[in-house]
């Protein structure tokens, strides 16, 4: 399964710039040049994904969404503005949620029922899914399993009437890495992310990779920082189109496909509620 997360070269709050939304209206803007790009990729690949998109991103960008979704590819939520859920209450949670599925909704004339948290910042966190389910939607891909976001079981669960379907991650050396996306999926050898993957989907578990846009176009600014926090978040990206092109394979590639194999496959609609207890 592919996936994009549609957001600014900015969009990173562990920096300052990602956390000042003050300033993003006088940022340059990289998404009308990196959607195309990224566009651009997809088709080459004849592969069809999601695109989760900040509600921000869709009001100041409208067409490029709706370019995304006359391309034949999903449009997902990522919430309102890349706030971390970390740093929302439940009601506060709610109004992004409504606030940029609205948006969304109004531009594409259908409805939008995939989510995913920023930053993936969902963790082990299970008070979102009811309010996820209550807001209308009924996927979602929020976590990814490694140290420092929840670790974990990796295989799709629902949660609360929501599907959710982790990013991909395996262990590497025993250190459980995200074999999806990032640094990870650019630098690690490629023979060891195929086998990796191999044994993910013959076990009938869906692979989820994920992109930024700005990751495929070399004119996208840069965040200014130390060399870790750049060598984390550029290292290796000339690899990344290539790397994508050899793991994930042509077709619908969406994330409600893989709900839709996954349902087929492992479940009754009367297991759906109550599959995994409910934290308040």
């Amino acid at each position: 399964m592919l996936t994009v997360d549609v957001e600014e070269w900015f969009h990173a709050p562990e920096h300052p710039l990602g956390r000042e939304s003050a300033q993003w209206d006088r940022l340059p803007p990289s998404l009308p040049s990196a959607i195309g790009r990224t566009l651009d990729l997809l088709e080459s690949m004849q592969v069809r994904a999601t695109f989760f998109t900040l509600g921000w991103a869709a009001q100041k960008h409208p067409a490029l969404v709706r370019r995304i979704a006359e391309a034949g590819h999903e449009i997902g939520c990522h919430g309102w503005d890349h706030t971390p859920l970390d740093r929302l209450d439940p009601e506060a949670f709610r109004r992004d949620l409504d606030r940029s599925r609205t948006v969304l909704q109004d531009l594409l004339g259908s409805k939008v029922t995939a989510y995913r948290a920023p930053r993936w910042s969902m963790g082990r966190r299970r008070w979102p899914y009811p309010i996820l389910a209550e807001t209308g939607f009924n996927i979602s891909s929020s976590r990814l399993c490694i140290a420092g976001l929840g670790l974990g079981r990796d295989h799709p669960k629902r949660i609360g009437g929501v599907l959710e379907i982790p990013a991909f991650s395996a262990r590497f050396l025993g250190i459980p890495l995200p074999a999806g996306g990032t640094l990870a999926l650019r630098i690690l050898p490629l023979g060891w992310l195929l086998r990796v993957r191999h044994r993910r989907t013959v076990r009938g578990r869906p692979a989820v990779y994920w992109f930024h846009p700005w990751e495929v176009d070399p004119q996208a600014p840069r965040l200014q920082a130390g060399a870790l926090f750049t060598a984390v978040r550029y290292g290796a990206l000339k690899t990344l189109p290539a790397r994508l092109a050899a793991l994930v394979p042509a077709g619908d590639c969406t994330l409600s496909r893989a709900a839709d194999r996954w349902t087929a496959a492992h479940e009754t609609p009367s297991s759906w509620y109550g599959a995994e207890k409910i934290d308040k």
